[in-house]
């Protein structure tokens, strides 16, 4: 029995390291053949391809028809749009996603329940919804509730990203740290591909902030910002202008992701009303 519980086990790096040495083997193949035989380097782009972004192919093919719009961009501009004032309450909200360029790429609806809203505030359960220029849903982001202000390591917060025909992206947790902001951003199998940091001790109270996008060595690859767009005297939204900064190569899924973080620190972090 105890031969049985041993065997079974998952092997730590077997496909992996095999994926590795295979890789290597056709890399010097190919560097030896005459320059005219191309068929190796095809075979190594496509190896490449397989450990290239947090999601696996097979989930990203599935989002590019309607999310294309995210494949040159660098930046998105995340704008609440203002609701109706006076004592009512509104379990819906409404964002505008642009690009760098400030074209409007996506409209996300959040919907939540009046209750939710007023009473667990920052720490609500919603879901969101994105939809592009004819009106067709092309992502869904789905938060549960959760404990703000833990001091504890559960009931952190979480959101998690999905295709318009709910199949699972990948998921954004947040990990438990002493006073600094610590996300995990994981794919469809729950395998970590990066992670967000921030300052030490963020708070609601400040006008620019900025987190950053680390990958799984250290690098920093995107920020999450939160700035403050100026004055405006017909509405109090100046607390409801943040985005993220990333590299055009990016891959869809990993945006996406991405774009989910960014809703789910302006809950926690920058969202004031």
């Amino acid at each position: 029995m105890a031969f049985s519980s041993v065997t079974t086990q998952p092997l730590p790096f077997g496909v992996e390291r095999e994926k590795h040495i295979d890789l290597l083997f056709r890399t010097f193949h190919r560097q030896i053949r005459p320059a005219g035989d191309t068929q190796d380097l095809t075979l190594v782009l496509q190896d490449r391809g397989d450990h290239e972004g947090p999601a696996n192919t097979h989930t990203e093919s599935k989002t590019l028809g309607k999310l294309t719009a995210l494949r040159t961009v660098t930046r998105l501009h995340i704008t609440a749009r203002p609701e109706l004032q006076g004592p009512q309450c509104v379990a819906r909200r409404t964002y505008s996603i642009c690009s760098e360029n400030r074209d409007q790429l996506f409209v996300a609806v959040e919907e939540s329940s009046c209750m939710c809203m007023q009473c667990c505030g920052p720490a609500r359960s919603c879901s969101l919804r994105g939809f592009d220029k004819d009106s067709e849903c092309v992502f869904l982001f789905e938060r549960p509730l959760r404990a703000d202000m833990c001091c504890l390591g559960c009931c952190l917060m979480e959101i998690r990203a999905y295709t318009a025909e709910r199949e699972l992206i990948g998921t954004v947790h947040q990990r438990w740290s002493m006073f600094t902001p610590y996300l995990e951003v994981c794919d469809s199998e729950g395998i970590s591909a990066m992670r967000i940091q921030g300052s030490c001790c963020n708070t609601r109270c400040l006008s620019e902030q900025e987190l950053q996008v680390v990958s799984t060595i250290g690098e920093s690859i995107g920020r999450i910002w939160k700035k403050w767009p100026g004055y405006n005297d017909k509405c109090n939204m100046d607390h409801e202008y943040f985005g993220l900064d990333v590299p055009q190569e990016m891959s869809l899924n990993t945006k996406v992701l991405l774009l989910a973080a960014a809703f789910l620190l302006n809950h926690m972090f920058f969202e004031m009303s």
